[in-house]
């Protein structure tokens, strides 16, 4: 899998290089809560429907969207799928379920 690292990329480097991001708003971010950039994502996507998100289960979504950003990170800094799962804190097995979910064979 060393590489395969040769050829991975950071998540904010895959942004940066499609254009949706630059180094000010990484450091504009860096200074912000997880709470913080959440809110106003949410209260964006409020703002785009006349401040109604009706029928769209957000308390029971929210553990899925974090577990999804969650991924996206460890896939892009991690070396190996063990590297992975320790950081993330769950055991092996687990991960390689998780992994698979997310069809990130490559």
């Amino acid at each position: 899998m060393s590489s395969e690292k040769s050829k991975k990329k950071s998540f904010i480097s895959d942004l940066r290089s499609e254009g949706k991001i630059n180094e000010n708003f990484v450091n504009i971010v860096s200074n912000l809560t997880l709470e913080e950039l959440i809110a106003i994502k949410l209260e964006d996507s409020a703002n785009m429907t006349n401040g109604k998100l009706y029928n769209f289960p957000i308390w029971y979504s929210m553990p899925y969207i974090c577990r999804d950003a969650c991924f996206k990170f460890v896939y892009g800094v991690c070396d190996t799928k063990s590297d992975m799962a320790s950081v993330l804190g769950i055991p092996y097995t687990n991960f390689i379920e998780i992994y698979r979910k997310y069809n990130r064979e490559e």
